[in-house]
């Protein structure tokens, strides 16, 4: 290698170095592929999608940046900072700004660069940052003349990165120029609908995560809202000299347009209000709808209920079977039924039904409990004690079976 004009101290012997960095590389790539290995975890952990990359700075390469730059500052100053590099590639802008910060965080960052901020509105250059983070030193005596214990670690979208890439050959490698102010100016703008493509992408990215979180609200608010109301007890049971039947409120036809979500919010809470008629009309308006099995289920098991409130124990009867038959697994629908069959005096079929909820929940107390209670009605005092005795090993606290068992107990023994 030769002195530039600046150069305080000569150059290394080309060949002495060359034979230097063959043997240090080896430990170059483990210092790299331990960086990967930290970079990969980290993006994984906080679920982002990203192509890694990392090289050793090529043996040629490195000589003519030395090269280069000792032309520039002279070689006494000198330090080559991208010996070691590793590039990381998302789809989306915000996907970097969150790498940026975990890199922050896990590592010394000993300088930033954000490449956009070099170029004017008339001026052509990828977008990228680059973060030069502090690595472990070697376990060898002797280093590659100017280098030192960093690497450099590129961020870049997937745009970015193709830009780069043509840049690279059109404009780096190349040895011609481009002096043409139309080709150059064809260049700017093409890199300007590349930068803006990638914020178009994350504003629809932005949008999708928006309507995601919004419907996730819908449910959790419809979840809530719900949660008291998969099963009914005896509690509920109305005075039959009491019930006065609610006005039948039709069905209005803007109903039809609503979407299920908001529909079902509304019947439930109707329902919570103990605004039966309102909540059954609301629940038969879903039901005109093409809907999951499931999501049907749980819906005929809703206006079982809300009917079992009006004393409509037959039609509730006929709402929870028809839960069951879109989806034999529900075991709300299957207790409901239990309870209306108790209520109507229909006994052994509450029994079945109560038999095939144990069956599919055993470790549960609902199945139990409720067996309990058409046992006692049956005076079948003795199975109903051992219901109860079940039913609080599954809920200690219980207190309508400790209440039960009480009972039984005084007329037993």
């Amino acid at each position: 290698m030769t002195a530039g004009k600046k150069n305080r101290f000569p150059l290394p012997d080309r060949a002495a170095t060359k034979k230097l960095y063959a043997e240090l590389r080896p430990d170059y790539e483990l210092i790299l592929q331990d960086l990967y290995q930290k970079l990969r975890s980290l993006a994984e952990d906080e679920g982002i999608s990203v192509s890694i990359k990392y090289r050793v700075k090529r043996f040629d390469n490195y000589c003519e940046k030395l090269v280069r730059l000792s032309k520039l500052q002279g070689s006494d100053m000198l330090q080559i900072t991208d010996l070691l590099g590793i590039r990381i590639v998302s789809p989306f802008l915000e996907d970097l700004e969150t790498i940026e910060q975990l890199v922050a965080q896990k590592f010394e960052i000993l300088e930033m660069e954000r490449k956009a901020e070099q170029h004017s509105f008339r001026e052509f250059g990828y977008d990228s940052v680059h973060l030069l983070i502090r690595t472990n030193p070697l376990d060898h005596t002797e280093q590659l003349p100017h280098s030192c214990d960093v690497c450099e670690i590129q961020l870049r979208t997937i745009l970015q990165e193709a830009w780069a890439e043509v840049e690279h050959e059109l404009v780096y490698k190349s040895d011609i120029g481009i002096p043409n102010h139309s080709i150059r100016r064809k260049l700017a703008s093409l890199n300007a609908s590349l930068t803006l493509s990638d914020l178009i992408f994350q504003e629809i990215r932005d949008y999708q995560k928006e309507i995601r979180q919004r419907g996730l609200k819908c449910r959790q608010d419809m979840e809530s809202i719900s949660c008291g109301y998969e099963d009914i007890n005896i509690s509920q049971l109305p005075d039959l000299g009491e019930v006065v039947p609610e006005k039948e409120v039709p069905i209005p036809e803007y109903l039809a347009s609503k979407k299920l979500e908001k529909l079902m919010i509304d019947a439930l809470e109707a329902h919570s209000n103990n605004q039966f008629s309102k909540a059954i009309n609301l629940y038969s308006a879903i039901l005109q709808m093409k809907l999951d099995p499931a999501i049907r289920s749980l819906v005929y098991n809703h206006r079982g209920m809300a009917l079992f409130a009006l004393a409509e124990y037959q039609k509730g009867v006929d709402d929870f079977t028809k839960a069951i038959e879109f989806n034999a697994e529900n075991t709300r629908a299957w207790s409901n039924r239990g309870l209306a069959y108790r209520v109507l005096e229909e006994f052994d079929q509450s029994l079945e039904d109560y038999d095939r909820v144990i069956e599919m929940t055993p470790q549960q107390y609902e199945g139990y409990w409720g067996r309990a209670q058409t046992c006692f009605e049956m005076k079948l005092l003795s199975r109903a004690l051992s219901d109860c005795h079940k039913t609080i090993e599954r809920k200690a606290a219980f207190t309508p079976a400790l209440d039960l068992e009480k009972t039984l107990h005084r007329q037993l023994f």
